[in-house]
């Protein structure tokens, strides 16, 4: 306990070089903390965005593409697969659930997603949990529309907003309008012009009727609408052009059934038939499409990010080092001129051992309180930007309580920190030795 107070009073001593080294230390344990946080942030966010999909069906492709844009709503859409798959898929024994969803429209800059209510019914994320509304509630109406909870927080949505959808994924696309009439009084003075027609165009009338609860997930990042009225606002496209232009009467007077979906998501009754059910897909012979298991594809997507994930802390644990080593040069710069407080220590009795342990002590204190005060500037850091990651990048931190690995990390550079002393140590060790009571300068 006296080493300790003694080392707590030299260190008050030195404040201004001590507090420097701290400060060093603690923003790059803190960086070390923050990006490892994000990292596992965002890989905790793509494992629960679907829980309870054995299978996600699309037009043949790539694995891990259709994933990403089926689920992650990141790229561009696969190509579709036709209706009567769908409701062939659907009508197979081993299914307990099938969800379609039709991908290729935004709202500024948020992906169209559309789909049934089986989506908030059956669809699950984190392990099991349900998709809950925070207001309002599913479709009941062609262009009812809802909203994921970061759509709604960013765009100051509320239940009853009217929405307009563009026609793809870029922000400035071609919104989807309907047909009316054109009641203008003076429409005769201007009949001649080719810049006027009969009519005038509005936007097809989308209203939000439900905001879901945050999750966390890109189900946040996305706005929900009916296939019914996916196809509605379609009528009168032939692929990306809009070949004829509809009226609203026109649109609800036709049979709203999709002709085509983007993916499926599929629930098994066993999922031990998984493996079965994805051979019975590959040999469909109606349609060239595919089974994707999330779980295996997640797995080479871990496998191929890997070395990135590695290459960041790997990059902030040599930050911790460059830190380390800044410790040791200014302890190694400051030792010529506590030569006579050493000197002071022997006179009252301190043998070069004590002298040494009393460096160690101070090393101690120094990473202790580095390390505490890393992982606070860490929480900081979250608590202030924790809004903006989540409304910008979908990031969720959920927590900041300390992890085996955190501890692992942290007993780490405490013990480097002391080994990182050894040097100045020694060159303490010999100074006392050498010069007795008396400082040779």
């Amino acid at each position: 306990m006296i080493k300790f107070t003694l080392a707590f009073q030299s260190l008050l001593n030195r404040w201004l070089s001590c507090l420097l080294i701290i400060l060093t230390l603690s923003f790059s344990i803190s960086l070390f903390f923050t990006v490892s946080r994000i990292q596992e942030s965002v890989k905790s966010s793509f494992q629960n965005t679907i829980s309870g999909v054995d299978s996600v069906i699309a037009s043949r492709g790539g694995d891990l593409q259709i994933l990403l844009n089926s689920v992650f709503l990141i790229g561009q859409p696969n190509t579709t697969i036709k209706w009567n798959t769908y409701k062939d898929i659907k009508d197979k024994k081993v299914i307990n659930w099938v969800v379609p969803i039709s991908l290729g429209d935004s709202h500024k800059g948020y992906r169209v997603i559309g789909t049934n209510n089986n989506y908030f019914s059956k669809m699950k994320y984190s392990s099991g949990k349900n998709i809950e509304f925070m207001v309002g509630k599913a479709f009941t109406d062609v262009f009812d529309v809802v909203l994921g909870s970061l759509v709604a927080n960013k765009l100051h949505y509320t239940i009853d907003s009217d929405i307009s959808i563009s026609h793809g994924l870029s922000e400035p696309g071609q919104i989807h309008t309907f047909k009316t009439d054109n009641n203008n009084e003076d429409h005769d003075e201007y009949a001649n012009h080719e810049e006027h027609n009969e009519h005038d165009y509005k936007s097809l009338g989308f209203k939000v009727v439900g905001i879901l609860k945050p999750t966390g997930t890109p189900i946040d990042s996305a706005v929900y609408i009916s296939l019914a009225g996916y196809e509605a606002m379609h009528s009168g496209w032939i692929g990306n052009q809009k070949v004829i232009d509809v009226s609203i009467d026109q649109i609800l007077e036709k049979e709203l059934q999709p002709k085509s979906l983007s993916a499926i998501f599929v629930s098994l009754k066993n999922r031990t038939q998984v493996f079965q059910f994805q051979r019975d897909i590959l040999n469909y012979n109606k349609e060239a499409i595919t089974s994707v298991m999330p779980g295996i594809t997640l797995s080479r997507l871990w496998t191929l990010t890997g070395n990135v994930d590695r290459a960041f802390k790997i990059i902030t644990f040599f930050i911790i080092i460059i830190a380390l080593l800044g410790m040791i040069s200014m302890t190694i710069a400051g030792l010529n001129s506590r030569r006579r407080e050493m000197a002071i220590l022997r006179s009252v009795g301190a043998s070069p051992s004590n002298i040494v342990s009393l460096l160690l002590f101070e090393s101690l204190i120094i990473s202790v309180v580095s390390c505490i005060s890393g992982y606070i500037i860490m929480i900081v850091i979250f608590v202030l930007g924790k809004d903006y990651l989540q409304n910008n990048y979908g990031i969720f931190i959920d927590g900041f309580s300390i992890k085996n690995y955190d501890l692992q990390i942290i007993i780490s550079i405490i013990f480097a920190a002391l080994i990182a002393t050894i040097i100045p140590a020694v060159q303490i060790y010999k100074n006392t030795l050498r010069d007795g009571l008396s400082v040779k300068s």
